[in-house]
């Protein structure tokens, strides 16, 4: 008996394994994150770096490329859903029903991490098979031992610490901005976005102190058939110290259900003889609003839904910011091959990467989330016109380009001396809103073409980080072709038309700049508007 109770626990085990793996894998986030991240970093590096012999074996380049690509997909691959989904289940009552029933808590956790670790492990297939196919990757035989053991402690420490991250969060929503906002500050901090560029020592420090460092660092040297020692207690004690401290905040911050704030008000009875007060009568508005008020309080509103979701927050303003500065100090303040200032032309890089995120990519959801909610569908049964509705989202958006353009210009000048004369800087002003405005309009389209809020998102930051590599965002020295596909798009023309505007006097006005970031804003709203769909797709 005691047999079959073991085994029926395993197969119980077993289905929620599958179950999680399948609710993962329609999760495109997660799919982006886990395969399409990795594998683009490694064909751009690819791209920017060659590929050619470094030794008289035939030893290539990519051979030190391949392991930042693994760290970073199996990184992505367990931090971020195990908290997405820990958080998720609890806000939707999920773990609280599952406590109702005879499945084992552990089965349920087991099924979520283990969901983890299968996509972690296909992330590490693909990109061995890309990188020894394409690349002619080595596997080193004598430290396979290692890279397994570095791979299992880390990818516990992650899990641990995504459920950590599930466990802390008050809602989904905070769970998600935390743990990818985290992913991707630490994956800036240990050097796995920057290609060609050096840590400053006292950030390398400061990010050897985190697991995702020490773990990239520990495969980047069992890769490396130069180093006979391929083993590294110090930054396997960091990685298993860290998955520690995630379990132990685990356990003693998690909760089966969404705790429930106490009231702070209660019914007063009405006391017999006791005159009660008068109770206000709203006054009964005859007049129609005017289209300006009706967008500027649509703006309102939509500017009050950023502010109460912290992943937009943080990618659109605190991210980018964060990254000028880190950009700026590990390059340095001088002067690039065309005379520009490094801290301008940076500046100029993040604000088009935060237009982009504010503008294209979380516009984009944001109106897909409206339509699968069926917002949209409610508000054409209303007397709110749809444009004012949709224009106030774009204005929205707007808002928090200008409020990001204000701190990298003030953090530029108090920190690293960025003097823009008064003409410059009014130049500047009319390519971001004109600039603004194209992202817009293609993020209409992106939510139009693309069928879910989720998709959209997804789909969203791959082609946003693509593209930042072709059009001079995180790249300033790449191929020519390379130049010539991003000037095709808007992201080139908007950080090229605000260098060269902050740089000049005025007198340099960015016409080609504007004319393309305008027919891109006219193309694509054309599409966006025939194409829109206001209810979700059967």
């Amino acid at each position: 008996m005691e047999r079959t109770g073991a085994a029926s626990v395993l197969l119980v085990a077993k289905d929620q394994l599958a179950h999680a793996t399948v609710a993962l894998w329609r999760t495109r986030v997660v799919l982006i994150f886990t395969f399409g991240m990795p594998l683009v970093w490694l064909i751009l590096v690819g791209l920017l770096a060659g590929n050619d012999a470094v030794g008289e074996d035939g030893l290539r380049v990519m051979q030190f490329a391949a392991p930042t690509a693994i760290a970073m997909g199996t990184f992505f691959a367990t931090m971020p859903p195990v908290a997405i989904s820990v958080a998720e289940a609890r806000e939707k009552r999920v773990l609280k029903r599952v406590r109702g029933t005879p499945l084992p808590a552990w089965c349920y956790f087991f099924g979520q991490i283990g969901a983890s670790f299968v996509f972690a492990t296909a992330s590490l297939v693909v990109t061995l098979l890309v990188s020894v196919t394409l690349y002619g990757v080595r596997l080193q035989q004598g430290t396979l031992v290692a890279t397994t053991v570095t791979l299992l402690v880390g990818l516990v420490s992650f899990s641990a610490l995504g459920l950590a991250i599930g466990c802390l969060s008050r809602s989904a929503a905070i769970a998600e901005a935390a743990a990818i906002g985290a992913a991707v500050v630490l994956s800036f901090i240990s050097g796995l976005f920057l290609m060609g560029a050096a840590l400053p020592p006292w950030l390398d420090r400061v990010a050897s102190a985190f697991p995702l460092k020490p773990y990239a660092s520990l495969l980047q040297d069992q890769f490396n058939p130069f180093l006979q020692d391929s083993w590294d207690p110090a930054a396997l004690a960091v990685l298993g110290a860290w998955g520690l401290l995630g379990a132990i905040v685990s356990l003693r911050a998690f909760r089966w259900d969404v705790s429930r704030p106490h009231a702070t008000s209660r019914h007063v009875p009405a006391v017999p003889g006791r005159k009660q007060p008068a109770r206000w009568a709203p006054a009964i508005v005859t007049r129609r609003p005017s289209p300006i008020s009706l967008i500027s309080q649509q703006t309102t509103a939509s500017l009050r839904v950023v502010w109460r979701r912290p992943g937009e927050i943080f990618f659109s303003l605190a991210m980018p910011i964060a990254l000028f500065a880190l950009l700026v100090t590990t390059q340095g303040n001088g002067a690039l091959p065309n005379g520009q200032p490094v801290s301008l032309s940076t500046a100029a890089s993040m604000v088009t990467w935060g237009a982009g995120v504010a503008a294209f990519m979380n516009l984009a959801e944001s109106v897909a989330r409206a339509r699968d909610t069926r917002v949209l569908k409610r508000v054409r049964g209303t007397p709110l016109p749809a444009q004012a509705y949709l224009a106030g989202k774009a204005l929205a958006s707007l808002a928090l380009v200008l409020i990001l353009l204000l701190g990298i210009l003030t953090l530029a000048a108090v920190a690293y001396g960025l003097r823009i004369s008064v003409a410059g800087l009014a130049l500047g002003l009319v390519v971001v809103l004109v600039g603004t405005g194209s992202l817009a309009a293609c993020g209409f389209l992106l939510a139009a073409v693309v069928p879910t809020a989720r998709a959209v998102g997804a789909v969203g930051l791959l082609l946003l980080f693509l593209l930042s590599f072709f059009s001079d965002v995180f790249v300033t020295a790449g191929p020519d072709w390379m130049g010539t596909v991003g000037a095709f798009f808007p992201l080139k023309h908007l950080q090229n038309g605000l260098a060269t505007a902050w740089h000049s006097d005025g007198a340099d006005v960015p016409w080609l700049n504007i004319v393309v970031l305008t027919l891109w804003g006219v193309i694509a709203a054309g599409l966006a508007v025939r194409l829109f769909r206001w209810e979700p797709a059967a």
